[in-house]
């Protein structure tokens, strides 16, 4: 009741209700799914589903492994390839300090920014932005101002575009092909193709066909490993058999896939889900992610929240869309923050009143919304707005949250465990 501000008799009757379902299903995640959180808080969660028995069950959760078509030849390894492959990784993914990470983006600003000189020389960054979409987004730019040479592959001039040295136009999404493995939300493996439906229409080009191009220039072992004439090319040979098929419907269901007995179903040394072992108990204990900054100095957390009418990825929002945002959301160029009126009114602030939104990251003014559905104590602020890139009818209205938020590790993995981030609000 103390981690999560829920009474015990309603989290036992929670329990009770759970238990009692005939499929009860536990999912863990914050807004739409896509904000941190540490893993020990989703292991929880999914022991809820182990503990009723419904993994790999109709209306449960599926178990599905990731999709494993490429399966290109191993390189030609010169001596420069051989000298960078012994390169330690900046992030330091896949060590013994996070032995469960891959990659670990959020720690790249303090690997290039914690020293005189960086140890990036060039950067591709294709089709993103993290100039604005990651948390403390300035220490993002400050990194990025550091790398002497930054390419950017994309089809809009956005945040991370304005700092780049050379901007190199994409095609959109609906003038290129692109496979994308889907595992999430399906009880088999898919893999979708987006096709292009028109021609380009500006001068673009693949980033593929960027890399393709390169490397035969390179010549060499380097051209040997890309043979392709073309990214479509590289496409076609890569996904084989499931080309035709692909084309045909536009995606393609792996028909084969069985889900296992659960007596073969989990990697164990008990062949069993197991709710510890000795690779979990080597993990932190189970700890709420605290939120960045002193709750003397910041007394409330700012939690971002999504809204249908804003899209909050690399992408701005298309003017026609940005005009139809609610009131409650955007009035004018100002965004509103949602309070619960007691938190407010404790303040001192007034329904639709301006307001100093500070955080350990910086501040913004903000006016103030009155909404009974947000916890006391909490701030909420929209995902989507605050570019300073773009057309004039989205740059300049609100305030982005990423340039108030600032990454918090997940002590067992690495991974930005990030939900919040405490704040004061003042008048204004």
């Amino acid at each position: 009741a103390k981690v999560t501000g829920v009474e015990e008799n309603i989290t036992v009757k929670l329990a009770k209700d759970f238990g009692q379902a005939k499929k009860p299903l536990a999912i863990c995640g914050r807004g739409k799914g896509l904000t941190p959180g540490s893993v020990t808080e989703f292991m929880a969660v999914h022991a809820l589903n182990a503990l009723v028995g419904n993994i790999g069950k109709e209306g449960g959760v599926w178990a599905i492994p990731e999709m494993d078509y490429i399966n290109w030849p191993d390189p030609e390894m010169d001596d420069i390839a051989a000298a960078g492959m012994q390169q330690k990784r900046l992030d330091m993914a896949g060590t013994s300090e996070y032995p469960h990470a891959r990659y670990l983006l959020n720690r790249l600003p303090e690997a290039i920014n914690s020293g005189t000189d960086t140890p990036i020389q060039l950067l591709f960054i294709s089709n993103a932005n993290p100039a604005y979409s990651i948390p403390n987004s300035a220490a993002f730019i400050e990194a990025l101002k550091k790398i002497p040479l930054v390419v950017s592959f994309s089809a809009y001039m956005g945040e991370t575009e304005e700092i780049a040295d050379f901007i190199l136009p994409s095609p959109t999404y609906l003038e290129r092909y692109e496979d994308r493995p889907v595992v999430a939300g399906f009880n088999r493996p898919v893999i979708n193709l987006t096709k292009p439906v028109v021609e380009p229409l500006f001068n673009t080009m693949h980033t593929g066909d960027v890399v393709i191009q390169l490397a035969q220039a390179v010549g060499g072992s380097v051209a040997t490993a890309f043979p392709w004439a073309n990214y479509q090319e590289c496409l076609e040979e890569t996904l084989g058999d499931k080309w035709e098929t692909l084309i045909e419907k536009g995606y393609w269901v792996d028909s084969g896939f069985t889900t296992p007995p659960w007596s073969e179903a989990f990697e164990t040394e008990s062949s069993r889900f197991e709710f510890t072992n000795a690779a979990i108990d080597a993990m932190p204990s189970m700890t709420p992610i605290k939120p960045d900054g002193g709750e003397a100095k910041f007394p409330l957390v700012l939690v971002p929240f999504d809204t249908m009418r804003l899209w909050n990825g690399y992408i701005g929002n298309p003017q026609f869309v940005i005009k139809s945002v609610e009131d409650t959301i955007l009035k004018g160029d100002d965004v509103m923050v949602e309070i619960n009126p007691a938190t407010a009114k404790a303040a001192g602030l007034k329904n639709n009143s301006y307001a100093l939104l500070t955080t350990p990251k910086g501040n913004a003014k903000v006016r103030v919304y009155y909404y009974d559905g947000i916890m006391p104590g909490l701030v909420g602020l929209p995902r989507g707005l605050g570019h300073t890139a773009f057309e004039k009818n989205l740059a300049g209205k609100g305030a982005n949250i990423n340039a108030l938020m600032a990454s918090v590790e997940d002590p067992a993995t690495g991974f930005d465990a990030a939900w919040g981030i405490r704040a004061k609000l003042e008048k204004a």
